[in-house]
């Protein structure tokens, strides 16, 4: 590229060859001049020309004048036009027009494009930064998607179809001068077959069956063995060239085109890091890229967009281990859309407050009224507790003569109705009257052993209100608890 006007630059010999061009300087039907001569390939030359009626430049192909008269070369020309006129891809190369001129030249208008092709910038830089492989490769597989769904495969992806296209983004003469930005173009639709669902012939000399056209060192397997081809064989035919733009060179290196062409059918590429371990290229990304170069195609991606997905979904895998952030946006395939992709944020209106309740009431009035219900069934069970019995003290055997021989302490309350003195200790049974028991009634202490099980509570586990045990010495008894708490005292 020229670092003045960014225009291409050309080599020496083919100024040259240009010089001597019977075509420079002639018009085309009266549309089309021809300009400069930009290239040449095995199919025709490609020059730079002005479109009359539209005021503007276009790349003009014109089939090699040997080629015109070759059946097969005519229809793979029309092929390529047809095809081309059926994709509108921001990454398929345009055609605004093709055609025979009056003089017996078959071209084909294109739009004019600036830039490197992805061959020109291999040779050059020798591999790309990881993730400008990953977007180039997801731009010529929009392309390729767009191909696919109308029933045609490219058949002859290689670096040299897939150009990298500066493309201004800013008004010429802003302040800051002209802004560019690169978009993957892919090129060269001229072996492309198209799929058709019926039977109706296309106008022209379909591709024989068994037939191997393509590069070889960029053919599927099944394309070397001139097997039926579908879309899968453009996936194979991606997946070797992001290998190379991962790691500077193809799988297969061998200079023999039926020894590449083998390799493709038979042999297991190695991975990326073993051919370039300086690349770090992320285990997810070298997955992806060895299942496009599976041998069967049933085992390659389903589609262009799987594989995009894929390659997007590994990049992203990259950027989460080195930044440990990882975008959680997914559009309808499950798939994950970085920052750069994310819809803008849209306002919605608040949704209505949903009335939750317990019980059919309202949650802050239960929520209000809980303290006031447990202060409430606190009360309850103290006035219970007040208003009934406090279990009765444990007393050793030992010590119950001396306890019966003591004088009862009062609690306040009247006569009992089973008969028994208010003060008097008993021991509860199982039925359901207490029997009555007096001092003279109680056994004399005996020794037992440790251990001894306790004097069974009566029925409901509650023991009648006693005396406190009193002690065996001559001491004063003391007064009474005149307290009414009961259990609380």
């Amino acid at each position: 590229m020229c670092p003045t006007d960014g225009l291409s630059l050309v080599r020496g010999r083919d100024l040259a060859a240009a010089e001597n061009d019977p075509m420079i300087g002639r018009t085309l039907e009266g549309r089309y001049t021809i300009l400069t001569r930009l290239g040449s390939g095995s199919m025709g030359t490609v020059y730079r020309a002005k479109q009359h009626a539209m005021g503007r430049e276009v790349a003009i192909k014109i089939l090699r004048g040997d080629r015109a008269i070759d059946d097969t070369a005519k229809a793979r020309f029309m092929r390529e036009a047809r095809a081309n006129s059926l994709l509108a891809s921001p990454n398929t190369v345009t055609v605004f027009d093709f055609g025979q001129s009056e003089s017996g030249e078959f071209y084909l208008a294109m739009e004019l494009l600036e830039g490197e092709s992805l061959g020109q910038r291999l040779t050059r830089v020798g591999r790309l930064p990881i993730p400008l492989a990953v977007d180039a490769a997801r731009q010529a597989l929009r392309s390729l998607s767009e191909a696919h769904a109308k029933g045609i495969i490219h058949r002859d992806l290689k670096p040299d179809n897939l150009f990298f296209a500066r493309m201004l983004t800013s008004a010429a003469g802003s302040a800051q001068g002209d802004a560019h930005e690169e978009i993957v173009k892919v090129l060269d639709f001229g072996i492309a077959k198209l799929i058709r669902d019926s039977d109706e012939p296309m106008g022209v000399v379909e591709t024989q069956a068994g037939t191997v056209f393509g590069t070889p060192r960029y053919m599927s397997p099944e394309q070397a063995q001139g097997k039926p081809l579908d879309a899968r064989t453009d996936l194979y035919s991606l997946g070797v060239i992001v290998y190379q733009m991962l790691t500077g060179r193809p799988p297969f290196t061998d200079n023999d085109a039926v020894v590449v062409m083998a390799r493709h059918i038979k042999s297991v590429p190695k991975r990326p890091n073993e051919v370039a371990p300086d690349a770090n290229v992320p285990k997810e990304l070298e997955d992806v890229v060895m299942r496009a170069l599976s041998k069967d195609p049933a085992d390659r991606q389903a589609s262009a967009d799987v594989f995009a997905g894929e390659l997007l979904a590994a990049l992203e895998a990259q950027g989460a281990m080195t930044s440990g952030v990882r975008a959680s946006i997914t559009n309808a395939a499950g798939i994950r859309v970085p920052d750069s992709m994310r819809p803008p944020a849209i306002s919605l209106p608040a949704a209505p407050a949903t009335k939750r309740t317990v019980g059919g009431l309202p949650l802050p009035l239960v929520a209000a009224a809980l303290p006031v219900i447990i202060l409430v069934a606190a009360a309850g069970v103290y006035l219970g507790l007040r208003s009934g019995k406090p279990p009765a003290p444990v007393v050793e055997p030992s010590s119950r003569a001396a306890a019966a021989a003591s004088a009862p302490a009062t609690t306040g309350e009247g006569p009992r109705k089973d008969g028994a003195e208010p003060g008097a200790t008993i021991e509860l049974t199982e039925t359901d009257e207490p029997p009555t028991v007096t001092p003279d009634s109680l056994p004399k202490a005996q020794p037992i052993a440790t251990g001894a099980p306790r004097p069974a509570h009566g029925k409901g586990g509650r023991a009648t209100k006693g005396a406190a045990t009193k002690p065996t010495s001559n001491a004063p008894a003391q007064p009474s608890s005149t307290s009414n708490y009961g259990v609380f005292e």
